[in-house]
């Protein structure tokens, strides 16, 4: 027979019950919410909100770490919605994954990118040279696009307005989003520039939940940027980067920043209500489903720009059933996706997601995250559903109207 040792005063147990009233977990009333909020909870395998709950309110930290759940979890906060005590499940289970016991937990591809991000500035490993030379082949290039002999993608410039802080895919494998986001920035007219110092708009230190990571990692951002003097740092379509950068930065690194921040479609949804920037919409002649992504939509409140930009720029947008602050998590996130031994398992925690994109009927879906946006591509291909994913920032770069 096992015997469970309970221990009230366990590391976790303190310092989930320091936090303020109404989202300490011994308040929790094991009333079952959190377990029937979770689109993965009736599928194979997969966590269960409320006994990692139950077992970080007893104490049980081995038993937490070794049951597996920490890193099955998406904590993509749906759960937490319809908490009556207002439990936040990612504080639950990002502490729990930044126990020492949990260390080895940790998936390989996601300690590789840390040290890549901590030591190189990037999670794939990219260099500052390696950085320079692929901007400055790609501003080669962006000429063509916007038929405009003076037109660059700028690296370094000091005292712009607009700050671009790309995704990581865009300088590697997905060269194509980095021209159609400075196609954007082009056509509002404003100084912009992108930094060789801070090549990166993710954060696997908030995954891992190592607040000493997290903070770094948003540092190697802040520090550059307040040097560069710009007045608003932009943001890549990524969802944990949004959440970290834009919603919770001055706790992450206890102060406020020398500058705003806005993502992407935030910053065209801006320009377009000034009238500076314009849109095709008979470029997508066609209806587009739209998916939250959690870290934006659910966990930051950014429900608004993405639609309004989409809207300008097809025939319509559709929304899935359920969305917005009941939106169903792609399946790919809380880290696992960066798992790239995660595949067969997120075809399991996509399911739910891929159902919503089946019932819609439409052909073309759209997401403000990069990462949603290859989780979805996956579903689409694997489960046949024949939808093109796209991103909102893409979609509205390709409808743009330059001015001549």
């Amino acid at each position: 027979m096992t015997h469970l040792h309970m221990n009230k005063d366990s590391e976790l147990a303190r310092f989930l019950d320091k936090l303020g009233t109404g989202d300490n977990i011994s308040e929790c009333l094991t009333c079952g919410a959190c377990n029937s909020r979770c689109t993965w909870f009736d599928g194979q395998g997969g966590p269960m909100p409320r006994q990692m709950v139950r077992m970080a309110a007893l104490g049980l930290d081995d038993q937490l770490i070794k049951s597996g759940m920490l890193w099955d979890c998406l904590i993509c906060n749906r759960c937490t919605e319809t908490c009556p005590m207002g439990i936040t499940m990612d504080v639950v289970v990002r502490k729990a994954r930044s126990l020492a016991g949990a260390a080895d937990l940790i998936p390989e591809d996601i300690q590789k990118g840390m040290k890549n991000r901590l030591e190189l500035g990037d999670v794939n490993g990219l260099t500052k040279e390696e950085f320079v030379e692929t901007v400055e082949w790609v501003s080669e290039e962006f000429v063509d696009e916007v038929e405009d002999d003076d037109a660059e993608i700028p690296h370094d410039r000091e005292g712009c307005k607009f700050l671009y802080l790309p995704n990581p895919r865009e300088l590697g494998i997905n060269l194509l989003h980095l021209t159609a986001m400075a196609k954007l920035f082009y056509a509002t007219g404003e100084t912009w520039t992108m930094s060789s110092h801070h090549t990166d708009v993710t954060n696997w230190g908030y995954f891992v939940g190592k607040d000493d990571i997290a903070e770094r990692m948003a540092l190697m951002v802040v520090e550059p940027a307040e040097k560069l003097g710009i007045e608003t740092l932009v943001l890549s379509e990524c969802g944990h980067g949004y959440h970290v950068l834009k919603h919770i930065l001055p706790r992450v690194i206890g102060r406020e920043p020398g500058f705003s921040v806005m993502s992407i479609p935030e910053l065209a949804v801006e320009y377009a209500k000034k009238g500076i920037l314009k849109f095709d919409p008979s470029v997508h002649p066609h209806k587009i489903a739209y998916h939250d992504p959690c870290n934006i939509a659910r966990k930051s409140g950014g429900y608004d720009a993405p639609r309004e930009l989409l809207a300008l720029c097809c025939e319509g947008v559709v929304e899935l059933t359920p969305s917005r602050e009941d939106g169903v998590c792609c399946g790919g996130g809380g880290g696992i996706l960066q798992d790239s031994g995660s595949t067969k398992k997120r075809m399991i925690t996509g399911k739910p997601k891929a159902d919503q994109m089946k019932a819609t009927g439409l052909d073309h879906i759209a997401t403000a995250c990069l990462s949603c946006h290859r989780q979805l591509g996956e579903l689409s291909k694997h489960f046949e559903l024949g939808m093109k994913v796209d991103t909102v920032a893409s979609l509205a770069s390709e409808a743009l109207i330059l001015q001549k």
